[in-house]
């Protein structure tokens, strides 16, 4: 069996990582660099913020490799691009991979909107996908993840790319505002029907990332959690955040962070980590609950 789907079977919670944009920002990245250009640019950092979530007490973590897909990365850079930068997160990550803990090659959006709102089709997104997904898999990642996502049809596009590599696990995961009638993503995709779906289309375990955090997550998390059957993935950003001298500022610290999401850590086949403004520190006192 898959190392991931093993972990699973276990029941309890596994632990992820945070934030790798905010470390990167840390360590120098500018605004409007390639962050995945890191990979060959600067590997030593990456292969560090790797190595520090694993040590805080992540079981997996997930290659720099969310925007290197060949419509984010622009025209100029040709499939033999996005091959070689995916392959270098997956390799980056393993370099300090310990032993039993897992790889996951991660997957964002394409930055580009379905046909009637733009002009992509979903076919011609499962194949830009499908570029990447394969680089990422035959580097040896564990799983793919595709998270972040707000529109309900490339997800599934997205996913159906990942099937054509071969029978890796996926886990799915989008991003959801809070509303009056509940939660929809920024494309109107209601909450449980994208869970629903992704369920059918195979995903081994779906949930949500980043937008909310503190107590519009924790709610966010509950009903994920009541109306969905197997394993949840759940990544809150810390907080929201403000614009200062310094850049972004993410106001929810490391024990605040496990305070506003750590009774998840209660919860059955659930995987629990962090997205925008977590450090390894938030991993950490995540960990310390555990």
């Amino acid at each position: 069996m898959n190392r991931f789907l093993e972990r699973l079977a276990q029941g309890g919670p596994l632990l992820w990582d945070g934030g790798m944009g905010t470390l990167l920002m840390a360590a120098g990245l500018k605004p409007g660099e390639c962050p995945e250009a890191w990979n060959l640019d600067r590997p030593e950092v990456v292969r560090e913020i790797h190595r520090a979530y694993y040590a805080a007490g992540a079981c997996a973590v997930l290659s720099n490799t969310f925007g290197a897909n060949a419509a984010r990365l622009g025209d100029s850079h040709s499939r033999h691009r996005v091959r070689e930068l995916n392959r270098a997160g997956v390799l980056l990550a393993r370099e300090v991979c310990p032993e039993g803990g897992l790889v996951a090659g991660d997957i964002g959006p394409s930055g580009l909107f379905l046909e009637p709102a733009g002009e992509a089709t979903e076919d011609e997104l499962e194949d830009l996908f499908f570029d990447q997904a394969q680089a990422l898999v035959e580097a040896g990642a564990d799983l793919i993840c595709l998270e972040t996502f707000s529109a309900l049809g490339e997800i599934q596009a997205a996913l159906r790319a990942v099937r054509r590599t071969g029978p890796i696990p996926v886990v799915a995961s989008m991003t959801f505002r809070s509303g009056p009638r509940g939660f929809f993503t920024m494309m109107g995709d209601p909450l449980q029907d994208c869970l629903t779906a992704l369920r059918e289309q195979g995903a081994a375990a779906v949930g949500a990332n980043c937008t909310l955090s503190g107590d519009d997550f924790l709610a966010l998390a509950r009903v994920i959690r009541a109306g969905t059957s197997g394993p949840v993935f759940l990544e809150p950003n810390a907080g929201q955040p403000s614009i200062t001298d310094a850049g972004l500022h993410y106001p929810m610290g490391p024990e605040a962070f496990a305070d506003a999401i750590g009774e998840a850590l209660e919860w059955p086949e659930v995987i629990l980590g962090g997205c925008c403004g977590t450090t390894p520190a938030h991993i950490a006192a995540l960990a310390g609950r555990l």
